[in-house]
């Protein structure tokens, strides 16, 4: 019995396809079939790819009602065509998918168990942080195997919106041009080229209370453009990437603290923030990220909680097999004195011609801050 997760709808969609001994046989982002980054909807030829697999159960990576209640209690409106799993469901399969069962989990349970079930740990504190999920923002979990091979877990400390250090960090993402929820990598590269001057000033406009993740404002609703005015858009990045790192110390620290285990699992999309990641060596002994630690991630972490055990995880490459022989030695060789190298049916290009050759993007079967 095939298990099909599902993230999309709001953001990054993507899915994962489970076998019955949690081999993963697919994943794939819908983006890198419609060309749309970050496109929060399947498209038709993610779904086809999945119809191969006839899954049986899917596996939906968020509870729609609890996040729509959050949305209306924060004056954001109801969507009222995404108010039940079987809503969206419907909207992203298009019914061409009947399922005999169908599953919807939290949200920060989905990026834990990304993590948790992909991982080489028998039992590790799991740390998801984001920008939100129904209402969490930070979590903290306990998780384990039981003696039958089933994956347990157990939240030992959250926070909740508006607290967020992602929002806090796609605010200041739109403060200096970017776009929010989609080129904070480019903040945080934007930081190394801006000096510390203005740390102490964004450190006192940001955070409430460090110890418990409090912040002064709603970053939901951005950064004013008044704040730091005059300042370059390289110290900005600068001093937020230290206030986010302090913030991510102080959950880290916690998460050491609760004394559950050494073996730290990191999931969410501020995992993403490789500048941070730095540190945390400094508090657990030995570290999982799963490649995909944000919401396309939690396709596989959703399908991993239907399917209740350890995933077998051999390498990242879970997309579309696309035939040929690579010359991969050949590569290998010619990267250490080409800036620029293609490949693009099992044949390798080099040098600035690479450039020229289209087939390097086709598609792979050959063809205020928004909320996420």
């Amino acid at each position: 019995m095939n298990i099909l997760g599902v993230s999309a709808g709001f953001h990054d969609a993507a899915a994962t396809i489970i076998s019955p001994d949690g081999e993963i046989l697919f994943a794939g982002h819908s983006e890198r079939y419609s060309k749309k980054k970050n496109d929060a909807d399947f498209c038709q030829g993610l779904v086809d790819e999945v119809l191969d697999y006839v899954p049986e159960t899917v596996a939906y990576y968020e509870r729609p009602w609890n996040k729509q209640f959050r949305q209306w209690y924060t004056g954001q409106g109801v969507e009222w065509n995404k108010l039940t799993t079987k809503q969206i469901l419907s909207k992203q399969l298009g019914g061409q998918i009947e399922p005999e069962r169908v599953h919807s989990y939290n949200h920060h349970l989905s990026h834990a168990a990304g993590g948790f079930q992909t991982s080489p740990f028998d039992r590790a504190t799991v740390v998801v942080i984001d920008a939100i999920g129904e209402w969490d923002t930070i979590s903290i979990w306990g998780a384990e195997y039981d003696p039958k091979g089933r994956a347990r877990y157990k939240r030992l400390w959250r926070q909740v919106y508006p607290h967020s250090i992602s929002l806090f960090y796609s605010a200041v993402t739109e403060r200096i041009g970017l776009h929010p929820l989609d080129e904070e990598y480019i903040t945080m590269g934007m930081a190394a080229w801006g000096r510390n001057t203005w740390y102490h000033d964004m450190r006192e406009h940001v955070i409430a209370d460090d110890r418990e993740i409090r912040l002064r404002h709603n970053f939901h609703t951005g950064m004013s453009a008044d704040f730091l005015i005059g300042s370059s858009n390289e110290n900005i990045a600068a001093a937020a990437q230290l206030v986010a790192e302090d913030l991510i110390r102080q959950v880290m620290i916690r998460a050491r603290n609760m004394g559950f285990s050494q073996n730290l699992v990191y999931m969410g999309g501020v995992a993403l923030n490789c500048t941070a990641n730095r540190m945390l060596g400094e508090y657990f002994d030995k570290i999982w990220i799963m490649p995909c630690p944000g919401d396309a991630g939690s396709s596989l972490g959703a399908a991993a909680l239907a399917h209740g055990h350890r995933i077998n995880w051999n390498n990242s490459y879970l997309g579309h097999l696309i035939p040929g022989v690579y010359p991969v030695n050949e590569l290998l060789d010619r990267l250490l004195t080409e800036q620029i190298v293609g490949v693009a049916s099992g044949r390798a290009e080099f040098g600035p011609r690479a450039l020229g050759n289209r087939s390097l993007l086709a598609d792979p079967r050959g063809s205020k801050i928004k909320e996420k």
